[in-house]
């Protein structure tokens, strides 16, 4: 069975979070048939689109007692993990570039590595995510910043299991459009990796929403759910 293939078929945007990590080979299958398929990604999140209800404890019994962050796409399976006990997170849609053309940027942002000098202005702004991991993503080349006049302005980065998030206007430099920039900037740098950017929205964040509008994203038909 080729994974990648039949997934395409089923709808690339909607599954685009199972595809990527597949093709790019940061990705285990821990199982997969016509029911669904479940992946881990990086060792620590398991991400999973169930097609078959009476498979539901098949796939369930690999990600209770899991300590994984768990990513599923909308089903009987995301109540059942619920009612397991498993913390909930948040619902999101998922926005996929579906262009390869690159974006022109503006030459008043300057887009450049954020590093670990600049953890302590991350830390103070984004409340998602601890210092261990965002250190983790620093050192792993993901993020970058948008500096304005010798100024740290936003950030952005790639999380550990494929999608853009993180970005992060800091206050005074918001309604610039610099996020926009920002993120014009990273969907260029994945393309040119040869990769498809995507990226989860909170389904309650307006603006986020708007952005990935704005920027041409096409949307996936479910809503993913994060738990653990």
């Amino acid at each position: 069975m080729d994974i990648v293939s039949w997934l395409v078929e089923k709808g690339e945007s909607t599954y685009i979070d199972l595809i990527e990590p597949l093709r790019e080979g940061t990705a285990e299958v821990l199982l997969a048939s016509e029911a669904g398929v479940l992946i881990c990604i990086n060792k620590n999140t398991r991400c999973c689109a169930l097609f078959d209800e009476q498979a539901l404890p098949d796939f369930a019994k690999l990600m209770v007692g899991s300590d994984d962050a768990l990513c599923v796409h909308e089903g009987p399976l995301v109540e059942y993990l619920k009612a397991q006990g498993l913390p909930y997170h948040l619902g999101c849609v998922q926005a996929v570039y579906p262009s390869k053309q690159r974006f022109v940027l503006s030459s008043e942002v300057a887009i450049q590595p954020l590093g670990l000098e600049d953890l302590d202005i991350v830390l103070a702004h984004y409340k998602h995510a601890d210092r261990a991991y965002i250190t983790e993503r620093v050192s792993a080349g993901s993020m970058r910043k948008a500096v304005v006049d010798g100024q740290l302005a936003a950030f952005i980065g790639r999380h550990a299991e494929g999608t853009i998030g993180m970005l992060e206007v800091l206050p005074a430099w918001r309604r610039r459009h610099i996020g926009e920039e920002l993120e014009k900037a990273y969907i260029n740098l994945l393309l040119d990796q040869g990769r498809i950017p995507y990226c989860h929205v909170d389904t309650a964040n307006t603006a986020s929403l708007s952005l990935q509008k704005k920027l041409g994203m096409s949307w996936g038909k479910d809503v993913i759910h994060w738990l653990n």
